[in-house]
């Protein structure tokens, strides 16, 4: 009997699971098979910067949760979802803070933090609009194209996570480069896509009509199919938005299983391309001579040593202080040896704070020592004995096996 996408998505997860070398991808299997499971729709707004994007997200919620202007540039991630009205900022360093509305703009604009100074990881808006009642997280997303590089990056990784794409064109320019490449990457994820002509209202009917017609055979080409739909928009005065809004409402009740079922396949390739790259580093990691990897143990020891220092320097937000130690043990991991190693980042209220300063040096303590063994346990440093080198070996053979023969299956493998 043929395994379903789920049951695919499931054996990943244990198979990544059971090896300590891809721990950072058996945490996005476990997240894609829990989404997969619960049917948890998401649906992104993307595309190139200054397009409208937030201001389309508000006309569909009717609700203007999110911060517009000429000047404002979205910088961050920002994910609504169902609820009475809140605003919460989520941080890199697992700080979450209860923010008014109308300071939004401090923590999502590029004019007020850029280049994310201030370290946002997410923002997560409630409001109780009909649009998200069943379920259904909505995203506005950084435009991609414009100077500000940190923008750019934060909208390409976010794109995997996208279930159902509106992707927004505007009248008032021609499809181009960036956008092209911005879609071609996003066909790679998402399940399914609505295209959004804005700024309808600019132009006469005939120019608009026009536009259309050439966005139309541009996407037809580009998507590879012909049942490619455009929405004439205009996020400003709202002409348009309630026909796109009702359709993605419809696919959303009639076919979210499907939609994120494909979209579930598109993403489980990739973490299994991933996850082979992430082996690959490992070999090359556990074939470096024992000159190059002393140094790099060295290496390893130096930052320890001075985040052990650090620690006992430490005098308070010891819970904000272990997330960042966290955060820079993986980035050393990485840098060093180009794997990844990653950690639980616990998830802080602004006001908390209860571990105490002797509890923060012992747990930095076990981190650090724990890092040390795991390196040399994954990497085989200095390991003498044959059977547990071969034994390993064989080990990472047959994961990479697996991983190939279940990639070969799903329709999307190239």
């Amino acid at each position: 009997m043929e395994q379903t996408i789920l049951d695919k998505t499931r054996t990943v997860c244990q198979l990544l699971e059971a090896d300590p070398a891809c721990s950072g991808q058996a945490k996005e299997a476990r997240a894609l098979y829990e989404k997969l499971e619960g049917q948890d729709m998401t649906v992104s707004v993307i595309g190139q910067f200054k397009r409208g994007k937030s201001t389309l997200v508000n006309a569909i919620l009717g609700d203007p949760i999110l911060p517009v202007g000429i000047v404002p540039v979205t910088s961050a991630v920002t994910r609504v979802v169902y609820g009475p009205r809140a605003a919460r900022v989520h941080f890199q360093n697992g700080v979450e803070e209860e923010v008014p509305f109308e300071k939004l703009s401090s923590f999502i604009s590029e004019q007020e933090n850029q280049n994310n100074r201030l370290g946002v990881q997410s923002v997560i808006l409630h409001t109780p609009s009909e649009f998200l009642k069943n379920g259904l997280t909505f995203v506005d997303t950084p435009g991609v194209g414009s100077f500000h590089k940190n923008n750019t990056e934060t909208a390409y990784q976010y794109m995997k996570e996208s279930d159902a794409v509106i992707f927004l064109l505007s009248v008032d320019s021609p499809i181009n480069q960036i956008e092209i490449d911005f879609l071609e990457s996003t066909r790679e994820f998402a399940g399914k896509f609505y295209f959004a002509v804005n700024k309808a209202d600019a132009v006469s009917e005939e120019d608009l009509s026009a536009y259309m017609a050439y966005c139309e055979s541009v996407l037809k080409k580009l998507m590879e199919t012909d049942d490619v739909h455009l929405f004439a928009v205009s996020a400003k005065t709202g002409a348009g938005v309630e026909e796109l809004k009702e359709t993605v409402l419809r696919d959303c009740r009639k076919s979210v299983r499907e939609i994120l079922e494909q979209s579930a396949e598109k993403k489980l390739k990739d973490l299994i391309g991933r996850s082979l790259n992430q082996l690959d580093f490992y070999w090359k990691a556990m074939n470096m001579e024992y000159k190059e990897l002393d140094a790099k143990f060295l290496q390893v020891e130096k930052t320890l040593g001075e985040i052990r220092e650090k620690a006992d320097s430490a005098e308070s937000h010891y819970e904000v202080h272990l997330n960042e130690i966290k955060l820079q043990l993986s980035e050393k991991v990485e840098e060093l040896f180009g794997m990844e190693y990653s950690y639980d980042i616990e998830t802080l209220l602004s006001d908390s704070g209860t571990m105490n300063g002797e509890t923060f040096v012992a747990e930095v303590e076990s981190l650090c020592r724990t890092l040390q063994e795991a390196l040399s346990s994954i990497l085989l440093y200095r390991e003498e004995n044959a059977y547990t080198v071969v034994r390993r070996i064989n080990t990472v053979n047959r994961l990479s096996g697996r991983l190939r023969k279940i990639r070969s299956t799903l329709c999307t493998a190239e």
